[in-house]
């Protein structure tokens, strides 16, 4: 009788829907898979950083690392509609901008004037923890009007700059009161769009803001050289009010 009972016993295991040995069998690996997996995996993309966004003349821009290439020729010392210096504007957009950012991304700052060397603040870039902050805002604060424009040099040092950093979702934001001006330096439009696209390596969107007259050479030279860098690099073009 009991090798009956055997018999029995195992030809009702047989008969039983394979699926429940499958699903069992698959419970386990999905299990020791899971596991085995590195600590910190994530499948939703919960964990990714997302950019910071800071307002800067009226508009928006995402970002975290920003690399600010700002006009301070003499130029800039004209007014705006409203009576107010430009430089002043320009420094205050720029300070309000710092202070809204968090430790998560980190900062370039480029014055460029005449000078072959223009004026730097940050290379390597500058992460935004409170002390290094206050202490950008202070250079950017005490930094004078100078005379010239040499808009490429500036350019060239920022997108240089940029590949120092690690950090991925790069922005630049370029800041010009007209045509580009320097003293032994490349002055043509074309060539000046050119030199900028090639030291742009990265990728990174050029943002452009004109704060020029809406006449003049500025206007007809200056203004489609803004307009054309920021079209080619997927950036954003403004004219500043």
């Amino acid at each position: 009788m009991k090798v009956v009972a055997v018999v029995l016993l195992a030809l009702g295991l047989c008969m039983l829907p394979g699926h429940l040995f499958s699903s069992a069998a698959s419970g386990v690996i999905d299990e020791v898979a899971f596991l085995d997996l590195p600590d910190g995996f994530g499948v939703t993309g919960e964990d990714e950083i997302e950019p910071e966004i800071i307002e800067f003349y009226a508009d928006e821009f995402e970002g975290d690392a920003f690399f600010f290439c700002l006009d301070r020729s003499s130029s800039m010392g004209g007014t705006t509609a409203s009576g107010e210096v430009k430089y002043a504007v320009m420094k205050r957009e720029v300070i309000r901008a710092l202070q809204g950012l968090t430790s998560r991304s980190v900062v370039s700052i480029v014055f460029y004037n005449v000078d072959m060397e223009p004026l730097t603040y940050g290379d390597p870039p500058i992460k935004m923890e409170p002390a290094a902050k206050a202490q950008l805002i202070s250079r950017v604060s005490g930094t004078p009007i100078s005379n010239g424009s040499c808009m490429f040099r500036g350019a060239e040092k920022l997108l240089g700059i940029a590949m120092k950093t690690q950090n991925e979702h790069r922005t630049m934001i370029l800041v010009a009161d007209g045509r580009t001006h320097c003293s032994n330096g490349e002055n043509n439009p074309d060539n000046v769009f050119k030199r900028i696209m090639a030291k742009n390596v990265t990728r990174m969107p050029i943002n452009t803001v004109y704060t020029g007259p809406q006449s003049g050479e500025d206007w007809t030279i200056g203004k489609p050289l803004l307009e054309r860098l920021s079209r080619a690099t997927n950036g954003k073009f403004k004219i500043a009010r």
